[in-house]
């Protein structure tokens, strides 16, 4: 692995979606639910990006939503927090959201999103283990130089923004952030 690997979660917005692809993150969700309007969203976004994957976070305890998703979205990822993996297809990543580090199970197939703050386990940062996750926090400067001073592998997760109008949103910050992962 090359870089820290970035996922940016709850894209609800073509601003959003343009910008996160062209700066290059590898992962970006959306929450589907049983409304059209979800997929039809859903589908808006992947004819206009290119070069990233998406994930859904979806309800995995409603078996017509993942039938749904499977078949109408064809998402190269789900984001659960159930490790469930026997519901969802082998070729597809699963996310799992831990609120708890010692969580984590040792399934090498599936993503750990955890949140990450200075009591965090020192051993998940540096070891091998840290591939498999992606950490949130509310992100500084500060915060992504320190895990990546420590040799922190694994991935960073954002979340997308509120537009200020249509098609107008700053990224300054965020330009900043991911300037120093990419």
């Amino acid at each position: 692995m090359n870089r820290n690997p970035i996922l940016i979660r709850n894209i609800k917005h073509l601003t959003d979606a343009r910008y996160f692809a062209a700066m290059g993150v590898d992962w970006m969700s959306m929450t589907l639910t049983d409304k059209p309007q979800t997929f039809a969203m859903w589908h808006t976004l992947s004819d206009w990006i290119a070069g990233v994957k998406l994930a859904a976070e979806i309800d995995v305890h409603d078996e017509m939503l993942i039938a749904k998703t499977m078949i109408d979205a064809k998402p190269e990822g789900i984001i659960s927090n159930q490790n469930n993996v026997a519901a969802i297809p082998s070729t597809i990543q699963l996310f799992v959201e831990n609120q708890v580090p010692s969580a984590i199970e040792g399934d090498n197939n599936a993503f750990y999103l955890l949140p990450y703050d200075k009591d965090f386990p020192h051993d998940l940062i540096t070891g091998k283990a840290s591939e498999n996750i992606f950490l949130i926090s509310e992100w500084t400067r500060d915060s992504i130089s320190e895990l990546l001073t420590k040799g922190y592998r694994g991935g960073f997760c954002f979340s997308g923004g509120e537009e200020e109008e249509v098609g107008v949103r700053d990224y300054e910050l965020m330009d900043e952030l991911l300037e120093l992962i990419l």
